[in-house]
Order: C-alpha cells, then sequence, then structure tokens
C-alpha cells in the first residue's frame, strides 16, 4: 500500500500568505507623524513693541500682521532655510519687524492675523530697506525649525478679535493723527490675475474696490499677501492703510511696500463709522420719515435761552467726538436745486410707506396697493436738492422737516401745495433757489452710527 502523506488529503492550491502587522493601516503607516508641541525651557519675558531695546533678550511678543512679504531663498542643504517671510506685526503701541525663516514649514500667513513669537535678541535697523523699513525699524530674526529657543504661532482658534486692533497713536474721541481716508469694501468680487516680476516668477495679484465717504479706489495686493482678502466680508471689513504705495490715474490705485501698514477692522470710531455708511448704501431707508416729535420738541428749541449758529463741519465735529449726546441748534444754508415741478409732474410731489413698499402720488392720500389701506402721504424731501454752506453739503433727500418747518419753507401747507397750479410751483422754485436761509435742526444718533439731521423751523 503505498505511503500517503496528510498533504495529499487537502488542496494543491496553497493559501496566500499574510505578514503579521501590528494593527496599523497602510494609510497610518505612511501619514506624517506630529510635530511635537513647542514648550519653552527659558524664562520669557512678555513685551509691548514700545518697549523694546536692541540686545540680548528672551521675549514674548504679541501683535497683527500688518504687512507680510515672501522672499524664497531655495537651498541644497536639507536643514539650511528655504526663504523668509518679512512681516510687520503691530500691538496697540507700536510697530516692528520680523523675519521669519524657514526650512520645511511655510506659514500660511495672511494680514490681520494675530502670533506671538518668541524670541532671544531684538536689533536696531539702520534705515536699510533689506534689513528693517523706517516705519518699523526694531527688528528681529527668528528660525524656529533650527533654534529651540525660538517659536513663532498663528492663533487662528484662540483670537477672539479684540486683541491689538488700536493702531499706535488712536485715542478715544480724538482723529487718528495724519489720517487721511479710510477705504472700505464696496464690491463683493475681486479680480485675480498672475504677475510677472522681474526675476520670472509668477505670482497672483488681487484687484479689490475700496471707497471711503469722499471717493472710491483699487488696492493692489501682490504675491503671498494676495491670499488674505478671501477673509474680508464686503460692506463690513475696514482697512486703514498707512504709507501705502500710491499711483493717481482716473482714480486712486494703492498697493503694499515695505514701509506700509494695513491694519484691518481697527478699533477707531472711524471705522465704526464707515461701516455703518456701507450698510446704509446696501440698505434701504425709509423714503420720508417721520419728525421724531419724541426725541426733540420744538416749543423748548424755540425758546431756548442760548441759540447756538452751526456750521456743518461743527455738526459733523460735534457728533464724531460726542456720539451719544443730542444737539439743538441753528445753521445758515444755501437751496442750490429745487424739484418741485418735476417731482409734480412725475406724480411724486408726495411719499410715504406702507407693508414696507413706497408711495408716491401728487396728492395728500393714496392707497397702499399691498394692503388697500388709505394712508397719509407728506411732501417728498426730494423735492429739495443738494443743501450747501461754506464748509460742506447736504445730499438731496437726507433732511427730515417737520410739517410745520415744510409750511415756513413754501409758505403753504401739504394740502394747498398740490392743489397749487404748476405756474405757482415754477413760481416757488425761482423764488426758493440760491435763497439764504436758517433752519432750526437737531440731531440725535442713539444707538446708530449715522444719523440724520431733522428740521423744526425755517427762518427767512
Amino acid at each position: 500500500m503505498p505511503a500517503s502523506s496528510i498533504q495529499s488529503y487537502f488542496s494543491s492550491s496553497s493559501p496566500t500568505k499574510s505578514c503579521p502587522g501590528d494593527g496599523f493601516t497602510s494609510e497610518e503607516l505612511q501619514a506624517p507623524s506630529p510635530t511635537p508641541e513647542w514648550m519653552p525651557v527659558l524664562d520669557y519675558e512678555e513685551s509691548d513693541i514700545a518697549s523694546l531695546e536692541a540686545g540680548p533678550r528672551y521675549l514674548t511678543i504679541m501683535g497683527r500682521i500688518v504687512n507680510v512679504y515672501h522672499t524664497p531663498k531655495p537651498s541644497k542643504q536639507p536643514k539650511s532655510a528655504q526663504g523668509f517671510f518679512k512681516l510687520m506685526v503691530a500691538d496697540d503701541t507700536g510697530v516692528m519687524t520680523v523675519r521669519l525663516w524657514y526650512a520645511k514649514s511655510l506659514y500660511a500667513l495672511k494680514l490681520g492675523q494675530l502670533v506671538t513669537l518668541w524670541t532671544v535678541h531684538i536689533s536696531q535697523g539702520d534705515g536699510q530697506v533689506g534689513l528693517a523699513p523706517n516705519a518699523a525699524p526694531i527688528f528681529t530674526s527668528i528660525f524656529p525649525e533650527n533654534e529651540r529657543n525660538c517659536h513663532f504661532m498663528i492663533h487662528e482658534r484662540s483670537d477672539d478679535g479684540t486683541l491689538c486692533r488700536r493702531p499706535f497713536g488712536a485715542k478715544d474721541n480724538q482723529v487718528l493723527p495724519g489720517l487721511m481716508t479710510l477705504r472700505n469694501f464696496t464690491d463683493g468680487g475681486f479680480d485675480v490675475d498672475d504677475f510677472t516680476n522681474k526675476n520670472g516668477n509668477t505670482s497672483e495679484s488681487v484687484y479689490v474696490v475700496v471707497l471711503d465717504d469722499t471717493s472710491e479706489g483699487f488696492l493692489t495686493l501682490y504675491g503671498s499677501v494676495s491670499g488674505s482678502a478671501s477673509a474680508w466680508i464686503p460692506y463690513q471689513t475696514a482697512l486703514l492703510i498707512a504709507n501705502p504705495g500710491w499711483r493717481i490715474d482716473r482714480s486712486a490705485k494703492l498697493s503694499l511696500n515695505a514701509n506700509t501698514q494695513l491694519y484691518i477692522d481697527p478699533a477707531l470710531a472711524e471705522a465704526r463709522y464707515l461701516r455703518a455708511l456701507t450698510q446704509r448704501l446696501i440698505k434701504r431707508e425709509h423714503v420720508n420719515p417721520n419728525f421724531p416729535h419724541d426725541v426733540f420738541d420744538a416749543k423748548e428749541a424755540e425758546g431756548a435761552a442760548i441759540k447756538i449758529l452751526y456750521k456743518l463741519s461743527d455738526i459733523d465735529e460735534f457728533v464724531r467726538t460726542n456720539p451719544k449726546e443730542k444737539a439743538v441748534g441753528y445753521m445758515s444754508i444755501i437751496l442750490t436745486q429745487l424739484n418741485i415741478v418735476v417731482n409734480y409732474k412725475r406724480e411724486m410731489l408726495m411719499s410715504n410707506e406702507c407693508c414696507g413698499k413706497p408711495i408716491f402720488a401728487s396728492k395728500v392720500v393714496a392707497r397702499c396697493r399691498q394692503c388697500d389701506r388709505e394712508c397719509t402721504l407728506r411732501i417728498n424731501p426730494r423735492i429739495l436738492g443738494d443743501v450747501i454752506d461754506e464748509t460742506g453739503t447736504i445730499s438731496t433727500g437726507k433732511l427730515i422737516f417737520s410739517d410745520a418747518a415744510w409750511e415756513q419753507l413754501l409758505g403753504r401747507t401739504a394740502e394747498q401745495l398740490v392743489s397749487a397750479s404748476l405756474e405757482v410751483m415754477k413760481y416757488l422754485e425761482q423764488r426758493l433757489l440760491f435763497l439764504r436761509l436758517t433752519l432750526g435742526f437737531g440731531i440725535h444718533l442713539g444707538n446708530e452710527e449715522i444719523g440724520r439731521l431733522v428740521v423744526w423751523c425755517v427762518k427767512m
């Protein structure tokens, strides 16, 4: 009987060999090892930028990035620096320059980020832009990957938006020295293009439309700083640009250079004012607001012992420095344009709102198309064009007149105005055009950043 082995009773196909493992998947084995958390081993002293002095010192400094420029310096040495970022970091006391070197870690830096750095030496620049610009002569140079006593941290989750928001020199109820314009976004989109520098390197450029309360312009961001614009919110983000690069064409074209500082949402009254202004541009206002009799008492203002004559610039300055106070007085103005006849022909001499919809007519009572209810209309404030004095202008339709003030200005009530002939309306326009008037006014912002002047009397 032939001998048979135990293997003959099983299939000749051998099973797939398996290698012993330790329980990890191949994806987990290929994942990069986590970077160990840096812990300071020295006694670092927290310092603001204004207190910095040149010399060796273990310091911890916190601030926000107000300018950033990337300079790659490729090297074949594995542990050598591959480039650096030149940052301008600002807190509430001043601005400094930081040269942040890197080998493998490429930092995702953006304008406005809150950062903390640990350094062991502070240097004083000599005015050369290569080391530190004149706008931030104090500087430090750190290489966290090769210097164990230096570190750089971006506060991504711990930034509540309140620290280091006030530019150096800013004070409450005072205009920032040297402030000329504060631009705010008015357009939600921005164009991203590629440009080639003199070295032949291609980078992105971002063009952003900005405005203040006087004009519009363009801000151009190049290279590594271009990604900062993606975090800015249209109609809300305010920019304070110090020492910008500029070129005047049909409009102002701004850019960032070595001395530029760009503060995002600075803690300034002007920033809050411009933010409120842009909100008004995108939010429809009431076409004909009621006179606030509960806020201003015309009889009390008329009988006041002290009557103050303001200029428009005086009113603007008072409101900016005392936003919670109420102002009542007089102003001497000139009417530069009247639109009585035009609005009469358009059936828009009177106006009001009902159900959130504007109502226009050349009669004192009109029916709402939404609820079919009769509404009492008031004189359309847009029959007055721009109002000026020697220091400023009030745009058409921005004054809120009481019924008594309209009667004093036009010499007739609303009922008499809509029933007047076309010749009488033309006479009114010619009579009032470029006439010097004294208006009794009041203004109170309350909890708002921007308000409108109310007129309780007119004197000729």
